[in-house]
């Protein structure tokens, strides 16, 4: 393939069939114009993505019209002469690059290539389907903002801007994929982003290198670099959530054809806040504390039941033993609780994947299975069913939030200590997980921040919601590795 365009119009229009190997969505419209129709250029685009009312009103006829009343003049400025004063379109773009061509039509813009020129132009004429904006189905809030963002960046973009109407308000675009080529766009306001942090996010962005980007995810575990269970980016597809991040000074990432909208840096605390605090003063200075006990619960709560069977035996009257652990049931307690841990977890994959019309069916068969028919059967006991029940139902507060894999893991791992070590097993864990967490780094800043290191100032917005005029106000600083 040639790096330049010819003059020939035939071999031009050959090589880039050529390109999209004959594919039957690429139209070739031919356009024969001026007082003797002797003057031909082809428009090229792909029929599923242009919008052919657009182009036909301001590309096309504005041609044909122009040059059928008068003749054209052609000379050097002939393409610029009809780039900027006869097309109509909001975007126009001269080029001798092949492989701008290709590009440009994979993106739903038309080509016109005209016979006897090294030049063409690209005329913006894409029409995207995409559906409208619906409500955030996995980040319901009671107060606030309720739609989230749809699959196309540019119109997230757009609903950003509507809400940050300022000039600062910065957007870089990058693009990734060597086979699928994908748009990733980082937003952020020029007078209040961390200049650390965004050079580092960029620097990271420049190691992508990968065939095509399907999901965000993608992106987001390069750009984290550091493999662990807890999520070091937090993602949102609510736009008050991410325009808070950008005026906290933070970085946002967005890759065209993801809801999902991710937050650098994100810090442990970050995942215990949820957007209606913001717009109610109920729970202010207790619900983010509650959120943490409900997070240490579903990861020990299972453990130290186990550890209660196997080592409070002697500590506990006979009496309170068998009314808390054991009845003489069929399952020792460590599988008791690894079964209905298995067990819950399929019912909640069961009702994330099947038909919504069956899932009333799975409501209702769950219950039996697992709670009326085990205990008369005696294959588990009541306050098993009871602490795993409050396991799981501790563990849904953080199910979109990402911290879903750590609590996950961490709990069977405290499950394995306790049976293994007892309560000792359990706070050699604890500590383990605590040193594993204080050395986490989120895009350089501390993952415990702003505990771990502590910063008085950053404590009105982590442990507890503060003033809301003081928040507004503030300014926010990270105390990252990057400067």
């Amino acid at each position: 393939m040639y790096n330049t365009l010819q003059e020939d119009l035939e071999n031009n229009i050959n090589n880039i069939k050529m390109n999209f190997n004959n594919t039957s969505d690429l139209s070739i419209r031919e356009i024969k114009f001026g007082t003797n129709k002797i003057m031909k250029l082809n428009a090229v685009y792909l029929d599923s993505l242009v919008d052919a009312d657009y182009l036909q009103n301001s590309v096309i006829l504005r041609i044909i019209e122009t040059f059928n009343i008068n003749k054209p003049l052609i000379n050097k400025e002939f393409i610029n002469n009809v780039a900027n004063s006869i097309l109509s379109t909001a975007s126009i773009k001269i080029t001798n690059s092949y492989q701008d061509v290709l590009d440009a039509i994979i993106q739903g813009k038309t080509v016109l290539v005209f016979d006897g020129f090294l030049e063409v132009i690209i005329a913006d004429t894409a029409k995207w389907k995409e559906r409208a904006l619906e409500e955030s189905s996995g980040e319901r809030t009671p107060n606030g903002m309720v739609f989230g963002f749809s699959e196309n960046a540019q119109t997230n973009i757009n609903v950003l801007r509507g809400i940050i109407k300022s000039e600062q308000f910065c957007v870089q675009k990058m693009n990734f994929g060597s086979v699928a080529k994908t748009d990733v766009y980082l937003l952020f306001l020029h007078d209040t982003v961390d200049n650390g942090i965004l050079k580092e996010v960029t620097k990271r962005l420049e190691k992508v290198d990968v065939k095509y980007i399907m999901q965000g995810r993608v992106v987001q575990e390069i750009v984290d670099g550091k493999q662990t269970f807890f999520p070091l980016t937090l993602n949102s597809e609510r736009p008050d959530v991410i325009a808070s991040g950008m005026l906290e000074g933070r970085v946002i990432l967005m890759v065209d054809g993801n809801p999902q909208v991710m937050i650098f840096p994100s810090m442990f605390m970050d995942f215990l806040q949820a957007p209606d605090e913001y717009t109610t003063n109920y729970g202010r200075f207790s619900v983010r504390i509650i959120r943490l006990f409900a997070f240490l619960t579903t990861i020990f709560l299972p453990g130290i039941y186990v550890a209660l069977d196997k080592y409070g035996s002697d500590r506990l009257s006979e009496k309170v033993y068998e009314s808390l652990v054991t009845k003489n049931e069929l399952l020792p307690t460590l599988w008791e609780v690894i079964i209905l841990i298995i067990l819950f977890r399929i019912v909640l994959d069961a009702c994330n994947r099947i038909p919504k019309n069956m899932v009333i069916l799975i409501a209702l068969i769950g219950p039996i299975l697992i709670g009326e028919t085990a205990i008369e059967a005696n294959l588990i006991h009541p306050v098993g069913l009871i602490v795993i029940g409050l396991t799981f139902i501790t563990g849904t507060l953080f199910g979109n939030s990402g911290l879903t894999a750590a609590f996950s893991t961490l709990r069977y791992i405290i499950i394995i200590l306790a049976y293994f070590f007892g309560y000792s097993g359990i706070i050699i864990g604890t500590t383990l997980l605590l040193i594993h967490m204080v050395g986490l780094r989120s895009i350089g800043v501390p993952y415990f921040s702003p505990l771990i290191p502590f910063r008085f100032k950053e404590i009105k917005d982590s442990i507890y919601r503060g003033d809301l005029e003081k928040l507004v106000n503030s300014k926010h600083s990270y105390p990252d590795d990057n400067n």
